[in-house]
């Protein structure tokens, strides 16, 4: 009996064993479905970093105005969503970042962006160095994220700062 009992115990044991070594795999994140970072918070960081006299007036794109500047984003399904302009308009500052809910949203987003781009060198930007500004915009993808930054004489200093989100 107590042999039995030796044994039925070190079975146990070594299955408790081997449960809580595999059940601590399964609850680790991938490294390929990381967070992203919060797009907000880059966006309020990096606009702190201009301090006060140099930050541009600001306002969020909301409502139909969403869909007038940027066609079609209002049908991705996103996780974040930060959209920004300038509420001047000799003044080329805007931010578009979103984090699109399905990898295949990627591209469309991108192209959305681009799109905007395009707009404001063709038409919408009407000073030439509103122009300039926005034949510096680039667009960023980072996995799920993608991103519209225009951002005047602060452009690499701000698509450094988002880039460094990911690193």
């Amino acid at each position: 009996m107590k042999k039995f009992m030796t044994t039925l115990l070190l079975f146990a044991l070594t299955l408790s064993l081997a449960a809580c070594s595999s059940g601590g795999q399964g609850d680790a994140p991938d490294q390929s479905q990381k967070e992203a970072p919060n797009l907000n918070q880059y966006y309020e960081d990096f606009m702190a970093t201009l301090g006060e006299d140099n930050t541009p007036a600001m306002g969020d794109v909301e409502g139909d105005v969403v869909e007038q500047m940027y066609p079609g984003l209002g049908a991705l399904e996103t996780k974040q969503r930060v959209l920004k302009t300038a509420m001047i308009t000799s003044v080329a500052f805007e931010f578009a970042l979103v984090e699109v809910s399905d990898a295949a949203d990627v591209q469309t987003a991108a192209d959305i962006f681009q799109s905007r781009i395009d707009y404001q060198i063709e038409s919408g930007a009407f000073y030439p160095m509103t122009v300039e500004s926005w034949e510096k915009a680039q667009i960023i993808t980072q996995g799920n994220v993608v991103a519209l930054i225009c951002a005047g004489t602060e452009q690499s200093k701000a698509a450094d700062a988002f880039n460094a989100l990911f690193a």
